[in-house]
Parts: structure tokens; C-alpha cells; sequence
């Protein structure tokens, strides 16, 4: 069982560190003309579909993004596809398990919902993240206002968690080197909370030394972007369709009701 336990956390770490990775340094595929009009759409997209009784906008949400997903598909290959979709297969398995009282209870209608919310969210933010790139929307937000502090804490969160992933990684490999797995459940947990203690309390030296790192290389929000008023591309045209097909989709049944 113990052992069974090391694999399940080890595969999570993992995937976490992958996935993180891949989001922090991914650069997008499309660089948009407005960024701020891009973020902007995408919390108005988000916002309606969590906020509203019906399921329409969520569909909707999902219907509008597979357009944006079918082309960052295509533009890579191998294991970076599965990157892509990795995030929202955990957010559709997320979904489930805080469902599961709403499913036992018999509350079906509800659990759908649910689900269907979230991995609509989760599938609209991805997949223009992964279109357009963090930065630029990182870029958006402070083009709206956003303090740069904010989007670069954002940053830092994105670079430390895959490293913080690998350090318990290393920690577990460590401790499997020790023979330790073998001396009972209670004991490996009792391994993993000192190990996760010690995690936390070096916590705070690791993320300012990638802080100064990060500011010594003088990273900077500040990039030229292009020309405001040029030509939207049919690429950069995907990265608001998620959230113009909700609102249509909501300005439709809006019509259709009176």
C-alpha cells in the first residue's frame, strides 16, 4: 500500500511539475494586437458562465473553444499536445470528486451543472493561455490597470511551483534510497509531514532567491507589443471566440425569451 502511495504522489508531482513548467514558459503561439481586450473578454466569458443559472453559457464556452484547442494541437507535437490537455483532464477529475456528494445525494441536475462549469472555465482560460501566452495576458492585465506587482507574483507562482514539485520529488527519492518505505503506513506519513515542514520553512529563502534571480536578469513585462489598430489575424481572432460565443450565445436565449 505504501508503495501504491509513493507512485500516486510521485505521477502528481510530476504531472505538476510538467504541466506548471509548460504554462510558466510557454510564449503562445499567437501574439495579439490587444492584449487588454483579449484579458478583458475572457474574465467577461468566465464571469458569465460561473455566474449564470443556466448551463447555455457553459456549453457554449466549450463549443467556442475547440477551435482555439484544435489549433494549438496542431502547432505542436509529441508530448507537448498532451500538455495542453493535461490541465483540463485534472480539472474535469476535480470537478468529479467535489460532485460526489451532489451525485450520492441524487442531486444529478446539480452535479452536472457543476461540472459542466468548471470544466467550461477551465477549458476558455487554457485554452486562450495557451494561444496568446501568459505574458501577454499577463500584459493585458496591466494595461487595465492591474498593479505589476500582482502580475508579477503571478509569475513567481507559476516559476516556483514546478521547482518546489521537484523538490519533494527529490525528497521521496530520497528517502526510498534510505529504505524507509518499509517500516508501515503511519511511519510514511509521519515522513512526509516532517519532510513537507521542512519544505515549507525553506519555502520563502527559495522563492526570493528566484525572485532576485529573475529581477537580475532584468525580466521585464514592458515588451513591444504590436501596433494597436493593425489587422486581427483569423489566429488571433481564436482567442476570442470562448468568450464571444458565450456572450452570443447568452444574447441569443435573451432574444428567444422575449
Amino acid at each position: 500500500m505504501t508503495r501504491s502511495l509513493d507512485r500516486a504522489v510521485e505521477g502528481l508531482l510530476e504531472s505538476l511539475r510538467d504541466a506548471t513548467t509548460a504554462l510558466a514558459m510557454g510564449e503562445g503561439v499567437v501574439r495579439p494586437h490587444r492584449s487588454e481586450l483579449v484579458f478583458l473578454t475572457l474574465v467577461a466569458g468566465v464571469t458569465l458562465v460561473s455566474a449564470t443559472d443556466s448551463i447555455l453559457p457553459a456549453l457554449a464556452g466549450l463549443a467556442g473553444s475547440i477551435a482555439p484547442l484544435v489549433y494549438i494541437l496542431s502547432v505542436h507535437r509529441g508530448r507537448s499536445r498532451w500538455l495542453v490537455v493535461q490541465p483540463l483532464v485534472y480539472a474535469v477529475v476535480a470537478s468529479l470528486i467535489i460532485s460526489l456528494p451532489l451525485i450520492l445525494g441524487g442531486s444529478h441536475s446539480e452535479a452536472v451543472s457543476f461540472i459542466l462549469r468548471i470544466t467550461a472555465s477551465a477549458t476558455m482560460v487554457m485554452s486562450v493561455a495557451r494561444l496568446v501566452g501568459w505574458r501577454n495576458l499577463a500584459e493585458g492585465m496591466q494595461r487595465l490597470g492591474v498593479p505589476r506587482e500582482f502580475t508579477e507574483s503571478m509569475y513567481l507562482v507559476l516559476r516556483y511551483t514546478p521547482l518546489l514539485a521537484a523538490e519533494v520529488l527529490r525528497l521521496l527519492v530520497a528517502r526510498k534510497a534510505r529504505s524507509l518505505s518499509g517500516q508501515g503506513l503511519r511511519e510514511e506519513w509521519r515522513l512526509l509531514a516532517t519532510a513537507a515542514g521542512e519544505l515549507l520553512t525553506r519555502s520563502v529563502q527559495r522563492a526570493l532567491a528566484l525572485s532576485m534571480a529573475l529581477e537580475a536578469r532584468n525580466f521585464s513585462y514592458n515588451r513591444s507589443s504590436p501596433a494597436g489598430r493593425g489587422r486581427i489575424s483569423l489566429s488571433e481572432a481564436l482567442a476570442y471566440l470562448p468568450s464571444m460565443t458565450v456572450i452570443a450565445a447568452l444574447g441569443l436565449s435573451l432574444v428567444a425569451s422575449h
